[in-house]
């Protein structure tokens, strides 16, 4: 529903901003009169959709016969069939119609019809009551505080003939067109005569009609400027990234070898922790030949003065478990010490 208001909205304003005369001549189904001026002579003309049918023609002369403008007034009403045209155009021949682009302050802008009415005598050789005219604002220079201005000018004593004739046939003209460049000046006592300069309006066409392309394109573009941004972003921030990774992994494998470094001791017994025990269990005139830690199962080997305490002792500590002698313990001959060989469980 939005969607549909949306472009019933867009499609009228783009018909508002098209120029009168080529709506009315290109998309009207009421015809536009063409009165072609050429060698002192009216060639009129029905002008329907861009489909021009010639009706008759006149004389500019005071003395041009009556009957012709009679024969071309009634031709005319025929074909429109008792309708009103859309317009009315005076066609000139090239070379009526002058131009001139002048420069003014942009102050001017807001007030150009007004500014052009008080400086078209010192712009052109006539006055602004004896030409008919119209502008069109060719660019604005912010820089130099400048504006562009194309004057288009016929003066009115050159159509006068033509706009004589043009009564007696039962016609006004409301717009002079130049044959050549096809340059419009609107009949209208106001200099006010193109609420819209010409350039400008067909600028604001172009925009309106481009406008939904434009949006749709932006709105990727600046999902591709996002995407881009996040892109570099993420290949700035990788290399960090991967290094923290680097690192997480290297500390998560180090924990787990501490871990499990540290489950083997407590199951099978830290060698530095037994070394300590038995150095602290042993009485100081007892001394060892052999240690052996292995797979949590201890023997030790050595010489004591009461060899058979030695069992005693290691059964107090909780780190040995059933200690035993696993050989027959052996007096040294001419010492009071005997030869012993111990085992013992180690860790949980």
């Amino acid at each position: 529903m939005i969607l549909g208001d949306l472009f019933i909205w867009w499609r009228r304003q783009i018909g508002e901003m098209i120029p009168e005369r080529w709506r009315l001549s290109r998309f009207s189904a009421r015809p536009v009169i063409v009165a072609a001026l050429a060698d002192a002579r009216l060639a009129v003309s029905l002008v329907r959709q861009g489909t021009s049918t010639p009706v008759g023609g006149c004389g500019l002369s005071d003395g041009a016969d009556d009957g012709e403008a009679t024969a071309c007034r009634q031709a005319l009403s025929d074909a429109l069939g008792g309708g009103a045209p859309a317009s009315t155009v005076l066609r000139l021949p090239p070379g009526l119609l002058m131009q001139r682009d002048v420069v003014l302050p942009s102050a001017t802008g807001g007030s150009l019809d007004t500014v052009l009415g008080y400086e078209m005598d010192r712009l052109t050789p006539f006055p602004a009551d004896r030409i008919w005219y119209a502008y069109d604002i060719l660019r604005r220079d912010p820089d130099h505080k400048q504006l562009h201005v194309r004057l288009s000018i016929v003066p009115r004593a050159a159509v006068a003939p033509a706009l004589a004739a043009l009564a007696r046939v039962g016609l006004r003209p409301d717009v002079l067109e130049d044959a050549a460049s096809r340059a419009a000046i609107p009949m209208r006592d106001a200099a006010t005569r193109y609420g819209r300069p010409r350039r400008a309006r067909m600028a604001m066409i172009v925009a309106a009609a481009l406008l939904p392309v434009v949006a749709g394109a932006a709105a990727f573009w600046r999902q591709s400027v996002e995407q881009g941004h996040l892109a570099a972003r993420i290949a700035l921030l990788r290399p960090e990234a991967e290094q923290a990774r680097v690192l997480r992994r290297q500390a998560e494998d180090r924990s787990a070898g501490a871990g499990l470094i540290a489950r083997e001791r407590r199951r099978l017994g830290d060698p530095m922790e037994v070394l300590a025990a038995v150095t602290r269990i042993l009485p100081d005139d007892s001394f060892l030949t052999d240690l052996i830690l292995r797979q949590g199962q201890l023997i030790v080997s050595g010489q004591a003065a009461a060899a058979t305490g030695l069992i005693q002792a290691l059964s107090t500590d909780p780190l040995f478990r059933t200690p035993a002698f696993v050989a027959p313990v052996t007096r040294v001959e001419g010492q009071n010490a005997s030869l012993f060989s111990i085992h013992a469980g180690v860790g949980q």
